[in-house]
């Protein structure tokens, strides 16, 4: 009878495989959530420039974690792939892997449902080598070790985890570019939003327009407002600076007057209403609709022909 020619590992089940063996690792350190999306102001974009001007790279520690962790696992490690999909229940795929030998010290379940190859743990190099020659031994003369392949994972290659070292920086750069991004797309945005009217609130009633003017010596326009209601002890005021840019820079100020700290923000209103206008010069008439005068008239026709 010929022998059936065993497949050998593949590259994609290996990493498969591996990328399962991480996720069950807590004791690793998750580079993944480094690049992170949070993208709430510019000052996060400044801490990520000293981030990147740091000792060490995202990029160097990726390296340093996953060759420091091959090479403890080194020749502790095999690989199995079964002729059948592996139970989904823990216990029974825990159960199935050991039970390929007993020194068998712990079997890494893959993170895909119905996967058919898994990675077996050993205490020791000497252990994991016995334990490949006693399993071979095994599917060449036991009928129910009959379609089972096992071999040296290909992470006991330095050229292998390089291989995933660059895959996983790739993998953070896509990630990092991708935030840039989503950063650059929500400040743009912002923009939109931006007005060169700033608005004061929390103004001290008896304040006066030199007094503001002072704290906003560039300003274009400053108008002053009694405040309405429960805001009738304070007054407010809309500040017109000459660019978006002076209105960006002036509501980051800590600003105050006779002892009262002042609340600024953008004018929306304004921007808001400017919209509205642009809105409205776009809208063309179709030459169907009926002047309001002349609608009401035949509406007046329609209500006297009915009586």
């Amino acid at each position: 009878m010929k022998k059936k020619t065993e497949k050998p590992i593949s590259d994609e089940e290996e990493s498969i495989a591996e990328e399962s063996a991480e996720s069950d690792d807590e004791s690793e350190m998750d580079l993944e959530a480094s690049a992170t999306e949070s993208d709430e102001d510019d000052a996060e974009s400044e801490s990520d420039a000293e981030q990147e001007t740091a000792t060490k790279s995202r990029a160097e520690i990726i390296e340093e974690q996953v060759h420091s962790k091959y090479e403890q696992l080194k020749g502790t490690r095999l690989y199995v792939r079964f002729p059948q999909k592996l139970p989904l229940d823990d216990q029974e795929f825990d159960a199935k892997v050991k039970a390929l030998h007993p020194q068998i010290t712990k079997a890494i379940k893959p993170r895909q449902k119905h996967a058919r190859f898994c990675l077996v743990e050993f205490k020791s190099q000497e252990d994991r080598d016995v334990a490949l020659e006693d399993i071979k031994a095994s599917i060449a003369s036991d009928e129910a070790f009959k379609g089972i392949y096992v071999s040296l994972p290909k992470t006991d290659s330095d050229e292998f985890v390089t291989e995933l070292v660059a895959r996983k920086q790739q993998s953070l750069e896509k990630k990092k570019n991708k935030s840039l991004i989503k950063r650059a797309t929500k400040q743009v945005q912002r923009k939109d939003i931006f007005t060169s009217s700033v608005v004061i609130t929390n103004l001290p009633k008896t304040a006066s327009v030199a007094q503001v003017r002072k704290l906003f010596e560039n300003a274009v326009d400053i108008q002053i407002k009694p405040g309405k209601g429960k805001f009738r002890d304070f007054s407010a005021a809309t500040v017109t600076l000459p660019t978006t840019y002076d209105a960006r820079k002036a509501i980051k100020q800590d600003l105050n007057i006779s002892g009262s700290k002042l609340l600024l923000r953008f004018n929306t209103k304004q921007q808001q209403q400017k919209r509205r206008s642009k809105k409205n010069l776009k809208r063309k008439p179709t030459g169907k609709e009926i002047p309001p005068k002349v609608a009401s008239n035949k509406k007046a026709k329609k209500t006297v022909e009915a009586n």
